[in-house]
C-alpha cells in the first residue's frame, strides 16, 4: 500500500463502537476475502485454465459493477472527468499491472503455487513501493523500514532456494518436475507481479493528487485488464475456447472477481478508520492465510527454507512503514 498522509487523531466513535475496532474488522475481513479470491485463482491454475482468460473474467466483474455506478454519477452531474493525460497515465499503469502483474502472478500460481507466490508478491511489492516512493514521490524511508526491506529481500531469496529444493507444487501443472530453471521462473513471475503492483500504488497516488475519483481509477485499471487480456485470450484460445469454458471453471473465475472486489471495498473502508501499522499486520496475515491454504488445500510442498521465507515476509510486512517515534503514524490508500 502507498503511504500518503499523517493522522494523529482517530475519527469519533459511532454507535458506541470504536472506529479503530471497526477498521481492524474491515481489514481482517478484507484479508480473508483476498485470500478466498487467491484460492479461486489457484484452483483455476490447477485446472490449467488459460491465465489471460482467467484474469480477464476476474476483472470484468469489477467493470460490470463500477461501470454502471459511474454512468449513474455522470448522469446526475456528479462525475468530473480528469484531463486526457491523467487517464492516459492510468491506462498505461493498468496495462502494466494487468499484463505484467496479474497475468504473471496467475502463471506463478501454476508453477510454484500459492504458498510461495503470496509472500514473493507481497515482499517484492513492499520493497518496490519503498524504492518508488523514495525516488519518484520523495517519501522518506526510515531506518526501521530499511531493515524491514533487507528482511524482505532475504525472504525472497529464501523462497527461491526453497522452491528450487522442493520443485513444483502438487497439482499445479500436472506435469513432472520442470527443473530448477522453471521453478525459479515461477518465483520471478510472482516477483514481477509484485513490482507492478507497486507501480499501481504509485498510479493511485498520482490519480489521488489529480482529484480523480477512486471509482474511476479502479474502472480504468480493471478495464485495461478486460481489454488487454481479452485480446490475449482471443489470440491464445479464440472465441471457441472462451465459449467452451466449463461452467464450474467459469464459476471459479467469477467468484475470484467477486471476492477481489469485496476485499477492495473492505480495505478501502478499513484504511479510513485505522492506521498503516495495523493494516501492515493484516497484510501479514494475508500472506500467512495464503501459505496455509496452499499447503493444506493444494498439498503444496514445504521445507525449512520456505517456512523461513514466509516467516521473514510476515515480519518485514509488519515492520515496514512502522513509525520509529511515538506519534509518527501514517495511513494508506
Amino acid at each position: 500500500m502507498d503511504r500518503v498522509s499523517t493522522r494523529t487523531e482517530p475519527p469519533a466513535a459511532t454507535l458506541g463502537i470504536q472506529p479503530a475496532l471497526v477498521g481492524t474488522a474491515c481489514c481482517i475481513s478484507s484479508a480473508v476475502a483476498y485470500t478466498v479470491a487467491n484460492i479461486c485463482l489457484r484452483q483455476l491454475a490447477g485446472y490449467q485454465v488459460d491465465p489471460a482468460w482467467v484474469i480477464c473474467v476476474k476483472e470484468m466483474v469489477t467493470v460490470l459493477v463500477v461501470g454502471p455506478y459511474l454512468l449513474l454519477a455522470a448522469g446526475r452531474g456528479r462525475l468530473k472527468l480528469p484531463p486526457v493525460k491523467v487517464i492516459a497515465v492510468l491506462a498505461a499503469v493498468g496495462v502494466g499491472v494487468q499484463v505484467l502483474g496479474n497475468f504473471n502472478v496467475q502463471r506463478a500460481f501454476g508453477i510454484v503455487g500459492l504458498a510461495v507466490s503470496m509472500p514473493a508478491v507481497f515482499g517484492t511489492m513492499l520493497v518496490a513501493s519503498a524504492v518508488i516512493g523514495f525516488f519518484w514521490l520523495g517519501e522518506r524511508v526510515n531506518g526501521r523500514s530499511v531493515r524491514a526491506i533487507a528482511l524482505l529481500v532475504l525472504a525472497i531469496a529464501l523462497l527461491g532456494v526453497g522452491t528450487a529444493t522442493t520443485g513444483p507444487p502438487a497439482g499445479a501443472t500436472g506435469q513432472a518436475s520442470p527443473g530448477l530453471v522453471h521453478s525459479l521462473f515461477g518465483v520471478a513471475a510472482a516477483c514481477l507481479g509484485g513490482v507492478m503492483f507497486a507501480t499501481l500504488g504509485a498510479g493511485v497516488r498520482y490519480a489521488h493528487g489529480q482529484a480523480v475519483p477512486i471509482a474511476l481509477t479502479v474502472f480504468v485499471i480493471t478495464g485495461m485488464g478486460v481489454v488487454c487480456l481479452g485480446a490475449v485470450s482471443l489470440d491464445r484460445i479464440g472465441l471457441e475456447g472462451m465459449a467452451a469454458t466449463p461452467p464450474d471453471r467459469l464459476a471459479w473465475m467469477v467468484a475470484s472477481g467477486v471476492f477481489n472486489l469485496i476485499g477492495f471495498l473492505l480495505i478501502s473502508k478499513g484504511l479510513q478508520l485505522t492506521a498503516l501499522v495495523h493494516a501492515n499486520v493484516i497484510n501479514a496475515s494475508q500472506v500467512a492465510f495464503g501459505a496455509v491454504a496452499g499447503i493444506l488445500l493444494f498439498r503444496e510442498a514445504s521445507n525449512l527454507w520456505l517456512v523461513a521465507g514466509i516467516g521473514l515476509t510476515v515480519v518485514g510486512i509488519i515492520h515496514i512503514g512502522r513509525p520509529e517515534r511515538p506519534g509518527e503514524v501514517m495511513e494508506a490508500v
